[in-house]
C-alpha cells in the first residue's frame, strides 16, 4: 500500500521538478515504487527524458530493464537497439546493445518453428566458427547458438556450448553486469531442471554476488526505493532447490534468508507461505520426511512446470519410502513414471534433433577446415613461387652487381693509368723548364706547338 501511494505522490511532484536531473531522480523513484506488471511505462517516460537530455548512464540502464519487459516484442526491442545505435561509443554502449540483441534473438526463436530453428542453428554455426576478435560480436554468435540449441535440445550440446559461453562472459568488462545476470540465471535453471545441482549452485553464488554488487550501486547512487529482495528469493529458493549439493548448515541460513526476506515483501511472503517449497526443501535436507510430506504434496497441487513437478515427486517418493507409507510411495511412483516417460519420449526427440545439429555443424566445421587447408595450400604455393622469383631477382641482382663492379674496378685502373701518365708527363715537363735553355727558344717551341685560331 504504502509503496503505491507513494509512487502516486512522487508522480503528483513531477510536475514541478526544476530539471532534468530532478525528473530524472523522480522517475526512478517511481520506476522502483511500482509492482513489476506496471513497471513499463515509467520505465519507457524516464528513456525518453534521459534520452532527450542526453543523460547516456540513464539510458544504458533502464534500456536492459526494458528489454526484459518487452522480451516477446520484437518491434520494442527493433526500438530500442535504434535508441541504443545513437549513443556514444563506449564499453557500456556494446554491453548494453549486445544484451538487447541477444533479448531479440531469444524473442526470435521464441516464435520460430521447429524446422526453421533447426536451419538458422547451422547457418549461426557458421558465424560462431568465424571468430571476429571482437569479444562483444563474438559471444553474441555465441550466445545465439546457445539460445538456439536451447530450444531445439538440451543435451551435451547445449552444455558444451555454455560452458564455453561462460568463458567468454567472464572476459566482459564490468560494464556487462546485466549481460552476466542474464546468463548466470539461464544456467542456474537449466542446471537445476537438468540434475546438475553442484554447477547450478555455482551459479547461483555467482548471481549472489552480481546482486549484492548491484545492490551496492544503487544504494551509492541514492536509489533509496530500489529493492533487490525479489532477486535474492528466487536466488535463495532455487539454491535450497539443490539442497543436496549444500550443507546442512547452509541449508538452514538460506532458509532463514527467506524467511527474513519474507517479513519485508507482501509478495516474497505470500510466496514463501503459500508455494511451501522453500519449507519443503528444508525439511528434506534435515530428513524430517513425515513433516515434509505435506509441504510436498502442498507444492505438487499447485506447481505445473513439468521440471519442477517431476523434482517434488521424486522428493515424495523419497519421503513415503522412508516413512513407510506404501500408498503414498506407489502413487508417487506411478505420476513420476508417467512423468518421466513422458520426458523420455520428449528426450528421444531432442537427442535425435541434437545428433542432426551435430551432424551439419560438424559437416560446417569439416568445411571450413577443407578450404582452411586449401586457403594455407595456396598461400604455401604463393610463398613458394614469391621466393622462387625473389632468390632468381638475387641472383641476378648478383651477376648485375658483379658486372658493375668489374666495370667499375676497369674504370679505376684507367683512371689509375691516366694519372701515371699525367704525373710522367707533369715530371717531363719539369724536367725540361729545369734544364738552361733559352727563353726565346723555349716560347718558340711552345708558340709552334699551339694551334693555329
Amino acid at each position: 500500500m504504502f509503496r503505491r501511494e507513494e509512487s502516486r505522490r512522487l508522480a503528483d511532484t513531477l510536475k514541478s521538478a526544476k530539471s532534468a536531473k530532478d525528473s530524472i531522480r523522480i522517475l526512478y523513484d517511481i520506476f522502483d515504487l511500482l509492482e513489476y506488471d506496471n513497471k513499463t511505462q515509467a520505465a519507457w517516460k524516464l528513456l525518453d527524458v534521459a534520452k532527450r537530455n542526453k543523460e547516456y548512464d540513464v539510458v544504458c540502464d533502464i534500456v536492459p530493464h526494458i528489454a526484459v519487459m518487452e522480451s516477446r516484442d520484437s518491434v520494442m526491442l527493433d526500438k530500442l537497439l535504434a535508441i541504443v545505435s545513437e549513443l556514444p561509443e563506449s564499453n557500456m554502449k556494446r554491453g548494453v546493445e549486445l544484451f538487447v540483441n541477444v533479448e531479440k534473438v531469444g524473442c526470435d526463436a521464441y516464435y520460430m518453428p521447429l524446422e526453421q530453428r533447426r536451419h538458422a542453428v547451422v547457418e549461426y554455426a557458421k558465424e560462431d566458427l568465424n571468430f571476429k576478435n571482437d569479444i562483444y560480436q563474438d559471444i553474441f554468435d555465441l550466445y545465439r547458438m546457445v539460445i538456439f540449441i536451447r530450444y531445439t535440445s538440451k543435451g551435451s550440446m547445449y552444455l558444451e556450448y555454455l560452458a564455453r559461453l561462460e568463458k567468454m562472459i567472464e572476459d566482459l568488462p564490468e560494464e556487462s553486469k546485466f549481460l552476466r545476470n542474464l546468463f548466470y540465471t539461464t544456467a542456474a535453471n537449466f542446471y537445476s531442471n537438468n540434475g546438475f545441482p553442484d554447477k547450478a549452485i555455482a551459479s547461483d553464488r555467482k548471481l549472489l554476488e552480481i546482486i549484492k554488487n548491484l545492490e551496492r550501486h544503487y544504494k551509492s547512487v541514492g536509489r533509496k526505493y530500489r529493492s533487490l529482495d525479489r532477486n535474492y528469493y528466487i536466488c535463495y529458493r532455487r539454491m535450497l532447490r539443490n539442497y543436496k549439493a549444500l550443507d546442512l548448515k547452509e541449508v538452514k541460513h538460506i532458509y532463514a534468508e527467506c524467511a527474513r526476506l519474507a517479513e519485508n515483501d507482501i509478495d516474497i511472503r505470500k510466496a514463501f507461505y503459500e508455494d511451501r517449497r522453500t519449507t519443503a526443501y528444508r525439511l528434506m535436507a534435515e530428513r524430517k520426511y513425515a513433516d515434509a510430506i505435506p509441504y510436498i504434496k502442498h507444492a505438487l497441487e499447485i506447481v505445473d512446470d513439468d521440471n519442477i513437478r517431476q523434482f517434488f515427486l521424486n522428493m515424495m517418493v523419497e519421503a513415503s519410502d522412508s516413512v513407510g507409507d506404501k500408498e503414498l510411495l506407489l502413487s508417487s511412483l506411478k505420476e513420476y513414471n508417467e512423468l518421466l516417460h513422458n520426458k523420455l519420449s520428449k528426450k528421444a526427440e531432442e537427442t535425435m534433433a541434437e545428433l542432426a545439429i551435430r551432424y551439419d555443424v560438424n559437416n560446417l566445421k569439416s568445411d571450413m577446415t577443407e578450404l582452411e587447408l586449401q586457403k594455407r595450400d595456396i598461400e604455401l604455393s604463393t610463398n613458394q613461387k614469391i621466393i622462387t622469383v625473389s632468390l632468381a631477382a638475387l641472383f641476378l641482382l648478383a651477376i648485375a652487381l658483379m658486372l658493375l663492379y668489374r666495370s667499375h674496378f676497369k674504370q679505376l685502373q684507367k683512371n689509375r693509368d691516366l694519372e701515371e701518365a699525367n704525373e710522367r708527363l707533369r715530371n717531363d715537363m719539369e724536367s725540361l723548364l729545369s734544364k738552361d735553355i733559352p727563353a726565346g727558344t723555349v716560347d718558340l717551341k711552345v708558340r709552334s706547338d699551339a694551334p693555329h685560331r
